[in-house]
């Protein structure tokens, strides 16, 4: 039985991932900071701050001895315009999504040298940004080049994986106008299912080598593709 540690696991798309992980005979511990998590065993955590995620690594390996994988979801928006938008917004995107998954990564490769990060980034951070998502598209792109520097600077296996439109509560709450608009300017015909997300990511981590990866949808089906 594997340990898979996930930071941000508390949105619908944290579990659903969580369970689907347990379902594959994996021992699965997810944190959470606002929406507490009863489901799945779960640890209170602010992923901006370096002690609470030590403590969170602590208690892990000191139950379990060992964590074989940690997976990092952690991530905020705050959609704006460019001229609109604020360096504390900015920042504090930046902070959760980018220093958060660095601070994670860092914490881990000092319990583990021989385990797997998976990095959930987003296309966003690739090619599907728009104008109000600066903020986002700026973290999750820097997701990506942080993975690349840790294939260097770890010996822990290393994925990034970037999504595009998931069927998930966020996406659903977005006026409906609005989603389908960006979903034809970006030549996605439907939502990824979370069931499609996690089977994705599951065949990623178990049957590919090391690198990034983006997850869509082509002619209807799922489709991964190394970036």
């Amino acid at each position: 039985m594997k340990t898979i540690l996930i930071f941000g696991g508390s949105s619908d798309i944290g579990l659903s991932l969580a369970k689907y992980l347990i379902n594959k005979g994996n021992r699965v511990i997810v944190t959470y900071n606002r929406n507490k998590v009863s489901e799945v065993e779960a640890f209170h955590c602010d992923i901006c701050d370096e002690k609470e995620i030590t403590k969170v690594f602590e208690y892990v390996m000191d139950k379990y001895d060992h964590i074989d994988m940690l997976i990092n979801m952690a991530a905020v928006s705050q959609d704006n315009l460019l001229l609109d938008i604020t360096k504390d917004e900015i920042l504090s995107v930046l902070e959760v999504n980018l220093v958060g998954t660095f601070l994670t990564s860092k914490i881990y490769s000092k319990y583990v040298s021989n385990g797997i990060i998976v990095n959930i980034s987003s296309t966003d951070g690739i090619d599907t940004y728009n104008e109000y998502n600066l903020s986002y598209a700026l973290s999750k792109s820097g997701i990506i080049f942080l993975s690349d520097n840790l294939r260097v600077c770890t010996s822990n296996k290393v994925f990034c994986i970037a999504p595009n439109w998931i069927d998930s509560d966020s996406t659903n709450r977005i006026a409906k106008d609005y989603l389908n608009k960006e979903l034809k300017r970006i030549n996605q015909h439907r939502l990824i299912t979370k069931d499609e997300l996690n089977s994705g990511i599951y065949q990623i981590i178990t049957d590919k080598p090391s690198g990034n990866y983006r997850i869509d949808i082509k002619d209807d089906e799922l489709w991964i593709e190394k970036i």
